[in-house]
């Protein structure tokens, strides 16, 4: 039990930080909330004024009034219409940004809207990126996804790959991108840089002249010379398959010791995941995120660099520790779904560690597997550790 109660460290950034563990919270409109917020359930609103920086897991977070730091959320639904004096950093499947951004908006995403001004960079990831016609990002844009859409002002540069890209905005910097279908620039585009593209074709961008600089088309290999250039899959199986057999075994091991050593104690806390997923879920996500964030902090004051050495190696332990756990939750969760609730552990660890790590090593969709194990793992290390501080 020791153990759980040294991890803890990892969930404390801030004295004054305040812990909400609640299926639902709302700030009300009227009030003022001094201190960070750390929220863990399934819905979060914040309509009055959050004087601090709020770390959130939720399926559903709605910020509408303002936040004088930054926000780190995530969550199935993020909206952010309120004003938010710092950065927005967000992890979730429908990202709305129709505030007002003092800082960077960094987001992970499956659509991210920005409708609002942004007053530094936009470094984004998913499927589309949408820079709304009432937004103004002040800095740079940075992304990869599949289709990009320029509404809106910018006035840095762009930088990204995507599969389509439309402009129809105001673009004061360079734009640098990597296309592979479609480069549209409408008759309302204004580029006053240069225009740069990499693409296997040349493409008819419409509105040349909307291009106040130069326009470069890099030619890149077409699909078929890239197949040609690659290596047999073989050659990535015979490498990669005796790692990945050992990484099983060896997860394998480690379940079987915890299993071993804190087996009724796994067992609870396996209970109170499944009796309060939602705040689970949520705890999990916010872990995982806490964690780099309070290490790149002690590195930071320099001071406290020892410090971050320990946290950093508490962590990586945690990681490591979350994907087995994850895998005991699912073998729990798929006995109890054939009809066998109270299966021991010494059945479920197995066969739940071995399907999580399947799931994680098939292509692309391993890393979003990968991602809710770890929301799910640190989710059970958070009930282990609220398990250790009442007893």
């Amino acid at each position: 039990m020791r153990f759980f109660i040294l991890l803890s460290s990892l969930f404390t950034l801030s004295a004054a930080a305040q812990f909400v563990g609640e299926q639902s919270y709302t700030l009300p409109a009227e009030e003022t909330r001094i201190g960070d917020l750390y929220f863990g359930g399934t819905m979060l609103r914040v309509e009055g004024r959050l004087d601090g920086s709020a770390l959130a897991g939720a399926q559903s977070i709605n910020v509408s009034g303002p936040v004088t730091r930054n926000l780190f959320l995530a969550a199935q639904n993020v909206d952010v219409s309120g004003a938010v004096a710092g950065d927005v950093v967000s992890l979730c499947a429908t990202l709305n940004v129709s505030g007002t951004v003092g800082g960077a908006v960094r987001a992970g995403a499956g659509t991210i809207y920005i409708n609002g001004g942004v007053g530094q960079d936009v470094l984004a990831g998913g499927a589309n990126l949408v820079i709304g016609k009432n937004a103004e990002v002040r800095g740079d844009i940075a992304t990869a996804c599949r289709s990009l859409d320029i509404d809106g002002i910018v006035r840095g540069d762009i930088k990204a790959v995507a599969r389509q890209v439309r402009i129809s905005g105001s673009i004061d910097g360079d734009v640098d991108v990597t296309v592979t279908d479609k480069l549209t620039l409408t008759p309302d585009a204004r580029i006053y840089g240069n225009l740069r593209y990499r693409s296997s074709k040349k493409l008819d961008i419409a509105n040349p002249d909307g291009v106040f600089g130069n326009i470069e088309h890099v030619q890149l290999p077409s699909p078929s010379e890239i197949k040609e250039m690659k290596p047999r899959p073989g050659t990535f199986v015979t490498f990669l398959l005796p790692f990945t057999i050992l990484s099983v075994i060896g997860a394998l091991v480690v379940g079987f010791l915890l299993v071993a050593i804190w087996k009724h104690v796994l067992a609870e806390g396996l209970a109170r995941s499944f009796a309060h997923w939602g705040r689970t879920l949520g705890f999990g996500a916010v872990g995982f995120l806490v964690g780099p964030m309070s290490i790149l902090v002690a590195f930071a004051l320099i001071i406290t660099i020892p410090s971050g050495l320990i946290a950093a190696a508490a962590y990586l332990i945690c990681l490591y520790l979350a994907k087995v756990l994850a895998g005991m939750f699912a073998g729990r969760l798929l006995f109890r779904i054939f009809g066998s609730p109270d299966v021991s552990l010494w059945w479920a660890a197995p066969v739940g560690i071995v399907i999580v790590y399947g799931l994680c090593a098939i292509p692309i969709a391993g890393w979003a597997i990968w991602l809710a194990s770890m929301a799910v793992g640190f989710g059970v290390i958070a009930e282990l550790l609220g398990m250790s501080r009442i007893t």
